[in-house]
């Protein structure tokens, strides 16, 4: 019965528990902790299990097939048609006996649900659902049946069941018909439940007001017995005001005039709306589009008081949108996003935020590849179909989307947008707009994706990471470094194949350079450290900015890959001085040398005591002759230099473009290729830096030196001035496979 968003689920609950607690009818609507299920049956039965967004959620047991729609006829001729209305009922009749069978069993279809086989396929319809394809219209047609909205809304039906949830995040895809579904919801809860507010906010007042006018049409055109009394207004314009309530009744029962009381009204998007009401639903519209002084993540948890009496929820909030870019709303509403993970959860069963969300892939839900049936065309179709738009297809939405993806190939901004337009992952739904990045979004969202669905990127590392500390052997200094596998808590994240051979770790050569005699690195021939160090233990608000290092290899590193980054920390120990000692251990593990960033000269000053003044590099834009006193006794690069800090982004640049995300030509790597970027946070600083205030992004700092420290070749920052280029580089013997220094 779920055909796109789940899994049917197996052994739950005891066979012979199901049968005795179906023929007492004893199962309960809500969450049943004994089988972590939410049971959404309102008959007392409970059927299949499926597994929609980390829920499991548990149906009605199937009726026999004599009391399923559509049974006896052949799949071909199985589809929804919405049932016209008796003919003759009206307001004045609709008490009249000869109509009380029809009507109960609108009433009983509008709670408990409806079944019916379509093309072959059983689906149970949500009351809710049923209620609004076959009751509420809007324009002059009532809509179509789709499945995937239907497993949407049984999803939502979940939500409303489960006491410990205030309502669903939905990350929605254009025209799937969220707002006519919420309007649905909003319609029938507020017609049959007595004195209930429900509210509407969308991006803008004036949002809000339109789909406030969608749902008066709607209401206006309910069945005379779906219908209760209003105010008397003609066209209600803020409010819609609900006297005499749609009650179920038994045959031959009149209803009473007892009032509704209910409200349904609209409000301007402002940061306190609906704030102190007693709200049963809301529909939050087009959240993650709200203005700047609407943030999401702060307005929901306002509202979300509204939702609560004491400890129990008391009402449930429709939060759907599509997401705009981050600086125009989308990062308040990924923030609630990432707080609304049902595998998370506080001692109350409740997630931070109180939501559970979900997300459809835009495959499942394009407008023009739906079947006559209602169900998506998603594979390539073995003989032609006729979808929606009238037209016959021979491909499926996956094809359709992938050669609209193709085509934008070589158009990067245009790519990301039609991603962002048309996700088919979660990261694609909260892409940031091309201009937001200031490198090449689609590369680093390409990386990405294949760290956290290939290999599997989790918070402790991935498939191709391994997380570990270093330590002194016997904790003796300056002896011997080892490697500490730590997969919870370990600060160092490295690639798991590429440790350096025994045979060339842990070495030190002792060497007079610039007239300074210390250890030097055996394997600069390999790579560089980038490192950003961080000043103080502890700042006064007991936070600060990390201690950022990072590891990558040059062209042609043996028995490496080339040009990758084989190592990442962003980490802040307990001291500074415990960061200090495992910028050291990792540089002695492997033999290489690091470019810092000269913002603490006690962190140097430690190098250089302890002997190693020639694992710091010195700053690759001047000649040793034009250092400062303090750059030629510690080496590194003043953070304030304009030149470097110009440098780094475009070794940054030029390696997302070249090293990271799928290869769109074959000049660095073969097309079509995968780069190894093992690091999704680092990524995450990449895809956010602001290069022009770039203190905050310790990653992008670090990683940016580590490339500038592999450049065999740097023009020097005086162009003007003949600078003798052996007085920066020094003189190398290139006659065997690496360069010496002579």
């Amino acid at each position: 019965m779920i055909y796109y968003l789940g899994d049917k689920e197996e052994s739950v609950v005891d066979k012979n528990v199901r049968l005795a607690k179906n023929k007492a009818k004893s199962w309960k609507y809500g969450y049943n902790e004994s089988i972590d299920t939410v049971i959404i049956s309102k008959d007392g039965t409970l059927g299949e299990i499926y597994t929609l967004s980390g829920i499991k959620i548990g149906f009605p047991e199937k009726p026999a097939d004599k009391e399923i729609a559509n049974h006896g006829k052949t799949a071909r001729n199985q589809k929804w048609v919405r049932e016209e209305l008796p003919k003759g009922l009206n307001i004045d009749t609709m008490n009249e006996s000869r109509f009380a069978d029809y009507i109960e069993r609108e009433f009983e279809r509008r709670d408990k649900g409806h079944w019916i086989y379509i093309n072959g396929k059983l689906v149970y319809m949500t009351g809710t659902y049923y209620y609004g394809i076959q009751w509420v219209r809007e324009a002059t047609d009532y809509p179509d049946f789709r499945q995937i909205q239907n497993e949407l809304m049984i999803f939502w039906e979940a939500c409303k069941a489960d006491e410990r949830c205030f309502g669903m995040q939905y990350v929605k895809n254009r025209r799937i018909g969220a707002s006519f579904l919420a309007i649905v919801e909003l319609l029938e809860a507020g017609t049959i439940n007595e004195d209930k507010l429900l509210g509407i906010v969308s991006k803008k007042g004036a949002d809000s007001k339109k789909i406030f006018n969608r749902l008066i049409k709607g209401f206006k055109r309910l069945p005379c017995f779906f219908q209760p009394l209003w105010d008397g207004t003609t066209t209600p314009k803020k409010e819609l005001i609900l006297d005499v309530p749609t009650k179920r009744r038994a045959k031959n029962e009149v209803i009473s005039d007892e009032g509704l009381g209910s409200e349904i009204s609209w409000h301007n998007t402002e940061i306190n709306a609906m704030d102190g009401d007693a709200i049963f639903r809301s529909l939050l519209d087009e959240s993650g589009k709200y203005p700047k002084e609407v943030p999401f993540d702060e307005y929901w948890y306002i509202v979300k008081t509204s939702h609560l009496k004491g400890v129990k929820i008391t009402g449930k909030s429709m939060v759907v949108s599509t997401v705009n870019a981050k600086s125009k709303g989308g990062a308040g509403y990924e923030t609630v996003w990432n707080d609304s993970d049902v595998t998370v959860r506080d001692g109350n069963g409740e997630t931070k935020s109180g939501l559970y969300r979900i997300f459809i892939p835009a495959e499942l839900c394009l407008e023009g590849m739906f079947d006559e049936f209602g169900f998506t065309v998603v594979e390539d179709p073995i003989v032609l179909v006729k979808c929606d738009d009238g037209k016959t297809k021979s491909f499926g939405s996956k094809t359709y989307l992938k050669n609209k993806a193709e085509s934008l190939k070589n158009d990067p901004e245009k790519l990301n947008e039609h991603k962002r337009q048309f996700p088919d992952t979660i990261r694609d739904a909260f892409r940031d707009e091309s201009g937001e990045c200031a490198f090449n979004q689609m590369k680093i969202l390409e990386q990405q994706d294949h760290n956290e669905f290939d290999l599997h990127d989790d918070k402790y590392g991935n498939d191709e990471v391994e997380r570990g500390n270093f330590s002194w052997v016997d904790g003796i200094q300056d002896t011997t470094v080892k490697w500490n596998p730590d997969p919870e808590n370990g600060r160092f994240w490295l690639c798991k194949n590429y440790h350096p051979p025994v045979d060339m770790r842990n070495i030190r050569e002792m060497k007079m350079i610039n007239g300074v005699l210390a250890f030097a690195p055996a394997n600069e021939h390999i790579g560089c450290f980038g490192v950003d160090p961080y000043n103080r233990s502890k700042t006064v608000d007991s936070r600060g900015s990390k201690g950022s290092i990072h590891l990558s290899t040059k062209y042609n590193a043996a028995g490496f890959p080339n040009n990758a980054f084989i190592l990442e920390y962003i980490d802040r120990p307990a001291t500074v001085e415990l960061f200090f000692e495992d910028v050291l251990m990792a540089m002695v593990y492997f033999s290489i040398p690091m470019l810092a960033e000269l913002s603490n000269e006690k962190f140097l000053s430690m190098i250089k005591d302890r002997g190693y003044r020639h694992f710091s590099l010195n700053n690759p834009f001047k000649a040793y002759k034009d250092l400062s006193d303090t750059e030629r006794k510690l080496g590194g690069v003043p953070p304030q230099d304009a030149k470097i800090g110009e440098q780094q982004f475009f070794a940054t640049e030029s390696y997302i473009q070249d090293h990271v995300g799928i290869a769109r030509d074959g000049s660095k790597r073969p097309e079509g290729e995968m780069g190894y970027m093992p690091f999704n946070r680092t990524l995450a600083q990449w895809k956010e830096v602001d290069p022009t205030n770039r203190t905050k992004f310790d990653a992008y700092i670090s990683s940016s030196l580590s490339l500038l420290g592999n450049q065999k070749k740097l023009k020097p920052v005086e162009e003007s001035k003949p600078i003798e280029l052996s007085a920066v580089f020094g003189s190398y013997d290139n006659s065997g496979n690496y360069s010496k220094a002579l």
